[in-house]
């Protein structure tokens, strides 16, 4: 076997031959990632009772209620899907569960962690973020600021915990699917349905083809299969994978608009509470 032949690549931080405008997309993702995770990263302290985030938490009086979270003065319940589902602790809501010294947190910080770590374990994600924040590397034929990339080993062998929190983010999705339902159920007992409900079906949506078109749920029901047709099982298994692999095809698109989306229609809600416009009633709601 001869030896290896480097390739005769220019050295130093983005040093490359190539003349097309290779530093678009890398840029053009840190910034998308960089204020997806500075919104939700906010919008997670929201309703936390401490500093400056305090008039909207216990110490604001707003306790059980929804504050920021949910658009209720149409009389309705559309609540955000960063805050679902929804956990107030204190006296009146969960209260017992969640110990006292953790009462200044908002409900948000109590569940972000599940989404968060869907993403951030992504196969997709990796490659985005790797390339965006951490150079490794930063495009291809360009040169890269490190000398060697010791592959996910370290802190980074926390990757494998994907298909872990992939079963939480299953999860979500009937959670969210009922949030869209009891945006539906108006305070006087009709049925109706608003441009926040739609938001709420359309995130629910986009979430489901992520969440469904990814790899380890795509591995998990067809992956390790060597009889598609031999019962019924198998067959629905095959059609499972088959359904998965259509998603697939389009991962990329489905977690950059889904993340989209899901911030959009937290903004939507807390625009709505502050007063910057109002969720309008399409249907009923009587």
């Amino acid at each position: 076997m001869g030896a290896n032949i480097p390739l005769p690549m220019k050295k130093g931080f983005g040093a490359t031959d190539r003349i097309d405008a290779w530093w678009k997309g890398p840029t053009a993702m840190a910034a998308y990632l960089g204020i997806m995770i500075i919104y939700a990263t906010w919008r997670g302290f929201m309703e936390a009772d401490f500093w400056i985030f305090a008039e909207y938490g216990l110490s604001g009086g707003q306790g059980g209620h929804a504050g920021t979270m949910a658009i209720e003065s149409e009389g309705s319940h559309v609540l955000s899907p960063l805050f679902s589902p929804l956990i107030l602790p204190g006296e009146g809501a969960l209260g017992g569960p969640i110990p006292k010294w953790l009462w200044w947190m908002s409900p948000a910080m109590f569940i972000l962690v599940f989404p968060a770590g869907f993403r951030g374990t992504c196969y997709y994600y990796r490659k985005a973020y790797y390339r965006a924040f951490f150079q490794q590397p930063t495009a291809c034929a360009v040169s890269k600021p490190w000398n060697t990339y010791k592959g996910e080993t370290g802190i980074l062998v926390a990757q494998n915990l994907h298909r872990y929190f992939m079963y939480a983010a299953l999860a979500y999705l009937p959670i969210l699917s009922w949030d869209v339902y009891l945006s539906t159920q108006f305070t006087g007992g009709g049925l109706g349905v608003s441009v926040g409900t739609l938001v709420l079906a359309l995130n629910v949506a986009l979430l489901g083809g992520y969440t469904l078109g990814c790899h380890a749920f795509r591995h998990i029901v067809g992956g390790g299969a060597n009889d598609w047709t031999s019962s019924p099982l198998a067959r629905l298994k095959y059609k499972l994978w088959k359904f998965s692999t259509v998603l697939n095809e389009r991962h990329k698109d489905w977690a950059l608009y889904s993340l989209f989306w899901v911030m959009f229609a937290d903004f939507y809600i807390y625009a709505c509470t502050m007063g910057w416009w109002t969720d309008i009633v399409i249907w009923g709601g009587l």
